[in-house]
């Protein structure tokens, strides 16, 4: 029970501080608010993707990423991914010049990528789909703290499961992934997520 709670604090913290604080669909947050508060995770989900708005899909997605990585059952969590990439892809559909939407759409790829294992995944190309998504929304907010920290850990992530042919085909680097968290502190010195997603890197 203390675990769960634990878990639920962790990604209550972690969707309340982006995309609840960013949604402007208010008919989204109320619907989904609810039963995301009660901790029924897949409930909220199915209320913010009913809507169908960009705002309440990025909502669906990110509750469905964070409830995947932290409490969903071994078994489920590959369709749980798969369904946080094709409503990240319907959002981007809806508002292909919103940043928020590329760092939801680049997570969700990150998420099945390290689901499906990181070389399948570099395989399938979805290395370069991440890098593309983290890239446009750093054209769109070069400050963008969630998009530092996701390209922070690209970088770590290619080097940890590729090495040296991952410098090379991919051009990653170790210091680029201290670089990014460094410029993201420097950017948002409270935000307390950027600073698990940094002590989780670091290890």
């Amino acid at each position: 029970m203390r675990n769960f709670l634990l878990v639920s604090t962790i990604i209550a913290l972690f969707i309340s501080t982006a995309t609840f604080a960013r949604a402007s669909d208010t008919n989204a947050l109320i619907q989904a608010r609810v039963p995301f508060a009660a901790g029924d995770y897949l409930a909220a989900v199915d209320e913010a993707r009913a809507q169908g708005s960009a705002d309440s899909l990025t909502l669906a997605t990110q509750i469905t990423c964070y409830y995947s990585r932290y409490l969903a059952p071994e078994e489920n969590r590959l369709a749980l991914y798969e369904s946080a990439v094709e409503m990240a892809s319907a959002t981007l559909e809806l508002e292909p010049n919103n940043a928020f939407v590329r760092v939801r759409n680049a997570h969700a790829l990150g998420q099945y990528s390290q689901e499906i294992g990181v070389l399948e995944a570099i395989g399938d190309g979805l290395a370069d789909k991440v890098r593309d998504q983290i890239d446009a929304a750093l054209a769109l907010e070069p400050d963008n703290s969630a998009a530092h920290v996701l390209l922070a850990n690209w970088h770590a992530a290619i080097i940890d499961n590729s090495g040296f042919v991952g410098r090379m085909v991919y051009g990653a680097e170790e210091e680029e992934v201290f670089a990014h968290y460094a410029e993201t502190l420097k950017n948002t010195p409270s935000d307390v997520v950027v600073r698990v997603e940094y002590a989780q890197a670091a290890q």
